[in-house]
């Protein structure tokens, strides 16, 4: 019986070491972004660069969209096109508007990105009792086939 137990685990390592290899494939990468947890609530925060300045990004599954500070950006939302209320999100709701900027994750780079500004981050930081320029939102997540969080190595590992 013992060695029955032990040739289906042998074979269902096996078929799970073939799949993880089938899904990443050829010309796929993989990308690990170390994060940070906050103390205050337990948030994972990532370190991007936007437009060349370093940022501290809370990683938002629930949000729809990418939000960054209108200070970083050095824009005022209320001068951008207007966006609407979200049907999904984290909750945060306040005014904010389209623009467009680059960011740097890990080894990624995406130019005129479309990201909603947004001014409600001085409150965030200061719950938060850290500084935190935005949200980065299931938009740019949906850019990877898959996203894990390797909390033991605190690590995001983005595959493409």
């Amino acid at each position: 019986m013992n060695r029955t137990v032990i040739f289906v685990l042998a074979c269902l390592t096996v078929t799970t070491v073939g799949r993880t290899q089938s899904v990443l494939g050829e010309g796929s990468s993989i990308v690990e972004v170390p994060f940070e947890l906050n103390r205050q609530f337990g948030s994972i925060l990532i370190r991007v660069k936007v437009n060349g300045e370093p940022a501290v990004l809370l990683v938002d599954t629930g949000s729809s969209h990418t939000i960054l500070s209108a200070d970083l950006l050095g824009v005022n939302p209320l001068f951008l096109g207007r966006a609407s209320t979200p049907v999904k999100g984290s909750g945060l709701i306040g005014i904010a508007g389209w623009t467009a900027a680059t960011i740097d994750l890990g080894t990624i780079k995406w130019t005129n990105r479309k990201v909603l500004a947004m001014s409600e981050f001085r409150e965030i930081s200061k719950s938060m009792k850290q500084r935190v320029d935005g949200i980065l939102g299931e938009d740019v997540l949906n850019d990877f086939t898959s996203v894990a969080i390797d909390f033991k190595n605190r690590r995001l590992v983005l595959h493409r």
